[in-house]
């Protein structure tokens, strides 16, 4: 049993955004200690190794937005924590990747303007459409990108467009396409890229969707070598040598208001604390939080959300470099011919699986040291899995495993045969691990009219939710709100 801690911030979980909000606040000179309920650090920016070692399977980073210097968020707000090594660890994508449709390849470059030259190119008619979409990232998405700069009052809203963009947000991305584009074959392409942020273009409001493009074609795309742990991993040096304590195998059961202060207790020890930072889904804020008569209320600002999407993904090891079997780019969308405005009948009957985007990642470009080593991804719910009974379960992921490698040979048949590993993951795998609502890996669905500042008014003032569960989906997303809180709270509540 370890000694109980009194300390200014208690942070429930030791993901990016908690991570962040702790390095932010011990170097704002608070005391924090961070409590999490896995043994390593990291939530979803952690990895895993296999045969004795010898392979290693990045959970989910691979591309990580807002990092091109002067212009991303978050290259901005690592610069500001004096991360400086950190940074340099950052490689620019000098692609996004390629977008297989039709049997057309079509290979994204990473510059805005090359970016707007390889569409024209490939779709010489949409030229009108394609010009309205890059102003429109350039405006309303920059505005909605720059969201966290003006909580601090470092971004000052344009009025101007401020209609417009809430107008975006009231309509779908697909919507939104099919205002400014003639046919569909441009549409199709384009949609896949939602997936990057948990989404689907005909779910995700357009105003969010800009955002992401946004941060993607202008914020800069990048990877750190050694996988997500490797960045959780500096993230918790720093926060450990600026002063702050974290404690994993440590799961919170319970929260009581003192009214000076909260009462945390852990699995292992209790925490007194000024204030707690939940990174959690608000949900589990609610259950630990049984015994308060407010959980009603709040029970009913969450019923607005959808929880969203999880993933299903093959991890494969193959026999030679993923150039001898014609992979060459970071990684491939490959876009059934129906393309991704699949039904909810397609999805109840499985057919989901054989008519989404599934992406393949070639991590081995990522980081050779891991082997040779590809990932094939689908967004997935947990809807699908939570239900099943073990034999069951074992059956159907084993099924799913089995489409998306026919998939993969069918766009790469010099894959066929040169498979010497493979294992996969559900929702339910990712919630054994992050306790994350439905296994869910990107929060809150973005869907039309939703509007996550409900979350910032949580019933106890002594009780912050910060999270992407709070902000918005996504690695730059939690790291930036993460220090952004850190920043603000800690100037609120300094004494």
């Amino acid at each position: 049993m370890i000694d109980n801690l009194e300390v200014d911030d208690m942070v429930i979980g030791a993901g990016l955004c908690g991570l962040m909000y702790g390095l932010t606040a011990v170097t704002e000179g608070r005391s924090v200690v961070i409590s999490e309920a896995h043994h390593k650090v990291g939530g979803y920016a952690t990895n895993f190794y296999r045969n004795k070692r010898k392979f290693v399977f990045d959970c989910s980073q691979h591309k990580v937005s807002g990092l091109r210097e002067n212009v991303g968020n978050l290259w901005n707000t690592l610069k500001r924590l004096e991360l400086h090594s950190l940074l340099e660890e950052f490689h620019l994508h000098d692609e996004i990747g390629t977008v297989v449709y039709k049997d057309q390849w079509i290979k994204i470059p990473s510059e805005p303007d090359e970016i707007k030259e390889t569409l024209i190119i490939h779709f010489p008619d949409e030229i009108q459409g394609i010009e309205q979409l890059f102003k429109d990232i350039e405006s309303h998405g920059y505005q909605h990108y720059m969201f966290f700069r003006r909580l601090m009052n470092e971004y000052t809203i344009n009025k101007e467009i401020l209609r417009e963009s809430r107008n975006l947000s009231k309509i779908t991305a697909r919507d939104y396409f099919e205002t400014i584009f003639k046919g569909k074959n441009i549409i199709e392409v384009l949609s896949p890229i939602a997936i990057y942020s948990g989404s689907i273009s005909n779910e995700v409001n357009a105003f969010y969707f800009l955002h992401c493009l946004y941060a993607m074609f202008y914020g800069g795309q990048a990877y750190v070598k050694g996988t997500g742990q490797h960045l959780s991993d500096v993230l918790l040096k720093e926060f450990v040598d600026r002063g702050g304590i974290i404690l994993k195998k440590n799961q919170v059961h319970e929260m009581e208001d003192c009214r000076d202060y909260m009462l945390v207790k852990t699995r292992k020890n209790v925490i007194k604390a000024q204030q707690v930072i939940a990174t959690c889904p608000p949900e589990d804020v609610l259950k630990m939080l049984r015994k308060e008569d407010y959980i009603e209320d709040f029970q009913n600002v969450i019923n607005n959300f959808e929880v969203g999407w999880g993933h299903f993904c093959v991890y494969l090891v193959i026999s030679v470099p993923p150039e001898e079997i014609d992979i060459f780019s970071p990684e491939y969308l490959l876009v059934s011919d129906s393309g991704d405005d699949f039904t909810r009948e397609d999805f109840e009957n499985d057919r989901y699986y054989d008519l989404f985007t599934l992406s393949v990642s070639n991590y081995h470009r990522f980081d050779p040291a891991g082997g040779y080593v590809l990932q094939l991804v689908m967004l997935d719910h947990g809807d699908r899995w939570f239900h099943l009974l073990e034999e069951e379960y074992l059956t159907r992921k084993q099924k799913i495993q089995d489409k998306f490698i026919k998939r993969a040979f069918k766009t790469f048949p010099k894959l066929e045969g040169k498979i010497i590993y493979s294992e996969s993951s559900t929702p339910k795998t990712n919630y054994k691990f992050t306790l994350a609502t439905k296994g869910s890996a990107f929060a809150y669905k973005m869907l039309p009219k939703t509007n996550l500042s409900l979350l910032n008014n949580f019933p106890n003032d002594k009780i912050k939710l910060v999270s992407t569960w709070a902000g918005g989906p996504g690695y730059e997303t939690a790291m930036c709100f993460g220090f952004t809180q850190g920043k603000l709270l800690s100037k609120t509540t300094k004494v």
